[in-house]
């Protein structure tokens, strides 16, 4: 397990860097307000996509404490699994825990929430960005932690592969609601080229140990960056990471990238320019992590599965 990061310093990095993020950042899987028309590359929820995993659940070492809010989700009229597997883009109400939270408090605009009972199709994340949408309440729509046990409703769109759900309204419940246990999957499942969508925006756990074998794959350069790419040419120094994660393998030779998309929880790093700045943790070639958990979803830049360690106990 790496150390972990508290430094202040390392909070003003990580707002720098998401900041810049979703203006420069294509290898980034941040989804936009405007939903695709139809479903692309990164396939719909109607099929079962592919994986060797069970499906069934690990304990979980994220779990927090029972919610000591105690909300009324009366207000619920589905589940975010059954909407997922019915295809529904008609406007829903979900209760849900919030499982990840990307950027530093009131900076970025993604989080995750998931079905309490955890589970395939269950999780998705949730965009808000009050200069683009009508969200209810902030920049995050009520601006959530980790453990927040909420009532959001809105429709399930999708972008670049990325399903998400924008809150035309949103009621925080609880908090401290222990979170799903993860799901139990195999590297297969969670393989770069893996069409694995029930598994996507759902918390997994892959208990098998995975080297670096790549720390900068061509997949995750970020080419936006660059002006004689189509970019603004405005990202300079770590802001964003020229590349937006890694690359391991695991004893099957499963591709699986890891991208550090929950910052600054995730101080993992492997992009040249930001591997020795305060708060990050440089990753070296040929290490090895025992486990890892995380969140998994679609990026629509790299067109391939990553999945997103939210802290250094997800590793």
């Amino acid at each position: 397990m790496k150390p972990s990061f508290l430094a202040s310093t390392s909070l003003a990095i990580a707002s720098l860097v998401s900041a810049a993020l979703f203006a420069c950042s294509s290898s980034s899987s941040s989804p936009s307000a405007q939903p695709d028309s139809g479903t692309s590359s990164g396939g719909s929820d109607s099929g079962s996509g592919s994986g060797g995993s069970s499906g069934g659940s690990s304990g979980s070492s994220s779990g927090g404490a029972s919610d000591s809010g105690g909300g009324d989700a009366s207000g619920a009229t589905t589940t975010i699994a059954a909407a997922r597997m019915g295809n529904v883009t008609a406007s829903i109400s979900v209760a849900a825990v919030v499982t990840a939270v990307q950027g530093p408090s009131g900076d970025e605009v993604n989080y995750y929430i998931e079905d309490p009972a955890g589970g395939p199709y269950s999780g998705i994340v949730v965009y808000c960005d009050p200069e683009l949408t009508s969200c209810p309440a902030g920049p995050r729509a009520g601006n959530p932690s980790v453990g927040d046990y909420v009532l959001i409703t809105g429709a399930i769109s999708t972008y670049q592969g990325q399903l998400q759900i924008e809150p035309t309204a949103y009621q925080k419940l609880g908090s401290g609601h222990a979170l799903p246990a993860p799901v139990t999957v195999q590297g297969s499942d969670v393989a770069a080229g893996a069409m694995s969508v029930q598994y996507r925006g759902v918390l997994v756990k892959l208990s098998e140990t995975l080297t670096v074998t790549n720390l900068t794959p061509t997949a995750l350069y970020d080419t936006k960056c660059n002006g004689a790419d189509g970019g603004m040419g405005q990202c300079t120094g770590c802001a964003p990471p020229t590349y937006s994660g890694f690359q391991v393998s695991d004893s099957a030779s499963d591709v699986i990238y890891v991208e550090q998309y929950l910052f600054p929880g995730d101080p993992l790093q492997s992009s040249p320019e930001c591997v020795s700045m305060a708060g990050q943790v440089a990753v070296t070639q040929g290490e090895t992590f025992p486990f890892m958990e995380g969140i998994l979803d679609y990026d629509g830049y790299a067109t391939a599965q990553f999945l997103a360690p939210r802290s250094p106990s997800d590793y």
